[in-house]
């Protein structure tokens, strides 16, 4: 039912379209990832058609830029139906760096994450390059795992109010998608992605809530050293990592510009600073987008506003599987 979807490499945006019948599981799929759809009276639009739904969605920043897109339905024993709408994608240059070693660095940060993270076993604890690289690929990846089970605890209304705070005074020393080449002693050993911002300012810096949310997580998660993690409905949260210290707990609601904790270099930080980024569906997107209200107004706030019986949609048959039976065909 939306119109006009522009979709940054890397970034976030939402659809509103009309499912039948209004229990079917349905979302968009955005290659092989699904995002999940929600009733629209939880957007804030006023309608008695229950089966309104909004979704937001992303293309993440390894997918390519043809990557197909679509709504689909499902119901509850596999029949699925599809549907499309307009949109563009536009494409993204990311940055490659280097980021230097040295025993100095590795003896500081290793040994905290091992002890605070029992769930990662390594062969021999003394040996400080294994253990980071162990840290930097498997835990990594484990705590990739923790966030996107935690992305299954979203409300299902939009808890925040306008475009999302950046930390004031902060000075950017990483972005989004950058391409990080570790090295140590002149040899390359290792390469991942920052899906972040890390921004600094002063040691112990006051970290405050980008905007409206419940915490969903608040303490230790690896990689990321002490970590807040804020729920803001329909399955979009932000997380802020690196903090040496906590001021709020799980199940708290806090406000925009709420007490969270203080800047530090806990888990795999280099320095004292703030790593924060965005989630939709427990994925990373770029928090730029976030950070604007012009983005806000135009992808998120123009959808809401319109008439969603203004332009009706076709709706698409389902795609009915081998020997099963359905009384009702879901439909997008």
């Amino acid at each position: 039912l939306s119109q006009f979807h522009y979709v940054n490499h890397g970034g976030s945006e939402m659809v509103v379209y009309r499912v039948t019948p209004p229990d079917a599981e349905s979302g968009v799929r955005v290659g092989d990832y699904e995002y999940r759809g929600f009733p629209a009276t939880g957007a804030g639009i006023p309608s008695t058609d229950p089966g309104l739904r909004v979704a937001f969605f992303a293309l993440l920043w390894d997918q390519p830029v043809n990557t197909p897109i679509s709504v689909y339905a499902r119901d509850s024993i596999g029949n699925e139906g599809r549907g499309s709408f307009d949109f563009r994608v536009f494409d993204k240059q990311f940055r490659a760096s280097k980021i230097p070693l040295d025993d100095r660095f590795l003896a500081r940060v290793v040994p905290p994450i091992l002890a605070n993270s029992t769930e990662l076993q390594v062969d021999n604890p003394n040996d400080m390059l294994a253990g980071y690289l162990a840290i930097n690929r498997e835990l990594r990846r484990m705590n990739n795992e923790t966030i996107t089970k935690l992305s299954h605890e979203t409300a299902p209304e939009i808890l925040w109010r306008g475009h999302f705070k950046q930390l004031l005074n902060t000075a950017v020393e990483a972005g989004f998608a950058d391409q990080r080449t570790y090295v140590y002693n002149g040899q390359d050993v290792d390469h991942q992605v920052h899906l972040g911002f890390d921004l600094a300012s002063v040691a112990g810096a006051p970290v405050k809530a980008a905007n409206r949310g419940r915490v969903v997580h608040a303490g230790w998660l690896g990689i990321y050293g002490n970590c807040v993690i804020l729920d803001h409905g329909m399955g979009v949260q932000s997380l802020y990592g690196h903090l040496s210290s906590l001021d709020v707990k799980v199940g708290d609601t806090v406000t925009r510009g709420q007490m969270l904790g203080r800047s530090g270099m806990t888990g795999m930080a280099g320095g004292d600073h703030l790593h924060f980024t965005m989630l939709v569906n427990g994925e990373m997107v770029n928090p730029i987008e976030w950070w604007d209200q012009h983005w806000i107004d135009d992808r998120i706030t123009r959808k809401l506003h319109e008439d969603p019986n203004a332009a009706p949609a076709p709706a698409v048959k389902t795609e009915t599987p081998a020997k099963s039976k359905a009384p009702t065909k879901a439909k997008a």
